[in-house]
């Protein structure tokens, strides 16, 4: 499983490396944040993705339902050391 994180940085040493890339990465209409969690960190390790950075969590509730469902979106990101040529 990949490290989630709230803040917009990965909060570690500078050892683990460059943002190589990053994307969004969301799941929608969970009715458990932690199983949402999961669902996050599974999406966006099967891009390739180390840590999940930025986690924003959304609630609603629903007329047709008597739960409240959660979105979650973050920011996926690729770490590696840039090597200069």
């Amino acid at each position: 499983m990949i490290p989630i994180y709230t803040t917009d940085t990965i909060p570690v040493d500078a050892s683990v490396g460059n943002v190589l890339q990053a994307w969004p990465e969301w799941v929608n209409e969970v009715d458990d944040i932690g199983r949402g969690l999961d669902q996050l960190a599974q999406k966006a390790a099967g891009r390739g993705a180390h840590a999940i950075v930025g986690l924003q969590i959304c609630s609603f509730w629903s007329e047709s339902r008597v739960r409240a469902t959660h979105s979650l979106v973050g920011t996926a990101v690729m770490l590696g050391v840039v090597t200069a040529t």
